[in-house]
């Protein structure tokens, strides 16, 4: 019995869709990080835009541990991106466990204004965290998986300091 050219095609391609679908189905399996701002600090300022240095909490939820090689990420409050980075980092997160990363955020003078003028009055702000985490998992495939944390932050409860003059 001799297979026929078509026949072979119609192999082929079925080969082809379970390569792809199956290199689909091993990002399938992981859990998207949560993230936690811990401090936000001004490092300084130019006539355009202020440069932040940050520390963010990256809790792996997944059963795999998870070696972290590049970030990417925005804070907006209240709509308007008030700052942007992105940092290459070499952090192994085992499964259920957390790492501090340092990064360098940058944000734009004319938001920080916009910003402020919106919030004269305002008892809270919305906030959201979002961005990318990719890297390599512990079969050595590679992994690129959002994350977004949203949330209202109550300025009530901040502290104002001394009144500015």
């Amino acid at each position: 019995m001799k297979t026929k050219p078509v026949h072979i095609r119609w192999i082929l391609t079925g080969f082809l869709f379970l390569f792809l679908f199956s290199a689909c189905a091993q990002h399938a399996k992981f859990i998207s990080p949560k993230v936690e701002l811990l401090n936000l600090n001004v490092k300084d300022v130019t006539f355009s835009h202020i440069n932040y240095q940050a520390r963010i909490r990256l809790y792996n939820p997944n059963l795999e541990s998870l070696h972290v090689n590049f970030m990417e990420y925005s804070l907006l409050i209240n709509g308007i991106r008030l700052v942007d980075g992105a940092e290459q980092v070499d952090k192994k997160i085992g499964p259920h466990q957390e790492a501090v990363i340092p990064v360098r955020l940058s944000g734009s003078v004319l938001s920080v204004l916009r910003l402020i003028s919106i919030m004269q009055n305002a008892k809270d702000v919305d906030f959201e965290m979002k961005g990318t985490v990719s890297g390599i998992d512990t079969n050595g495939n590679s992994f690129s998986l959002p994350f977004s944390e949203k949330g209202k932050l109550d300025l009530s409860s901040l502290n104002p300091g001394l009144p500015l003059r």
